[in-house]
């Protein structure tokens, strides 16, 4: 039990710094000369940090297999904020809603779960 509130406080933090991250990128388009083409791009390396961070975090609560935890914790992460993206501002949600693009934020989970175990031993 005590795991699983662990894991659902990683995924709150988690969620709050990516919205946090994405409202700073909003800020920075509004209000400098930040190209709005690259919105998609800063968008993935705000949930690439995020994922990396929990799976640094997943990793440690766990303690082995850092790799897969860290990989399953961003894949869960990226899944959340799709269907909540999805589901507010999409008219209907699907798998084209999902980009290859969505890899890179997992495999940074995976190198962040290999770091918190190796921290929490």
């Amino acid at each position: 039990m005590e795991i699983l509130r662990k894991t659902l406080k990683v995924y709150v933090l988690a969620l709050c710094a990516f919205a946090a991250l994405s409202l700073i990128l909003a800020a920075v388009i509004r209000f400098t000369g930040f190209p709005e083409t690259w919105t998609f791009a800063g968008l993935v390396a705000a949930l690439s940090l995020v994922s990396l961070l929990t799976g640094a975090m997943e990793g440690g609560i766990i303690g082995k297999r850092g790799m897969i935890v860290g990989a399953a914790a961003a894949a869960i992460l990226v899944l959340i904020i799709l269907l909540l993206v999805g589901g507010v501002f999409a008219g209907s949600f699907g798998m084209d809603s999902f980009s290859a693009f969505y890899i890179i934020p997992v495999v940074f989970g995976s190198l962040g779960g290999a770091f918190g175990v190796n921290l929490s031993k």
